[in-house]
């Protein structure tokens, strides 16, 4: 499922700036989604979830989170990892470089829907290392 404009994502550190490698830096997620064009999408709701990968998983492995939430992944193995769309036209994601192990990405999903995702290190788009985040409408 491709995601709308208006999504962003960056990643997160204690230590460092809120950009990602493919985010501009200074943009909010409230500017970004204030020009999105379609009517299901919607701003930051200040909620986070969380995903951890751990070896050669990421728990939990299926999420549920309301539109506007945060899904925040962080490394807390000893390998490297990344996170990668299913669907290879998706805006969000953190490559390799971006996520060794102890670094944080996180992106806001913005409008409902199933995103799937992989570590192309450790998985293919069916199998080994997946998760699933899936968006539910804001009520």
């Amino acid at each position: 499922m491709a995601c709308a404009s208006g999504l962003l994502f960056a990643a997160c550190g204690a230590d460092g700036p809120d950009v990602g490698a493919n985010s501009e830096p200074g943009v909010t997620v409230e500017a970004v989604v204030a020009g999105a064009t379609t009517d299901t999408t919607v701003a930051s709701n200040g909620e986070t979830a969380d995903v951890i990968a751990l070896d050669n998983s990421f728990r939990s492995e299926t999420i549920e989170v309301t539109a506007g939430t945060a899904v925040h992944w962080t490394n807390s193995g000893r390998n490297d990892h990344n996170v990668m769309p299913v669907d290879d036209t998706a805006a969000w994601g953190v490559a390799t470089e971006d996520f060794k192990p102890g670094t944080d990405y996180t992106w806001v999903f913005a409008e409902p829907g199933t995103y799937a995702y992989f570590c192309s290190i450790h998985g293919t788009k069916d199998a080994g290392m997946v998760g699933t985040v899936v968006v539910v409408p804001a009520t």
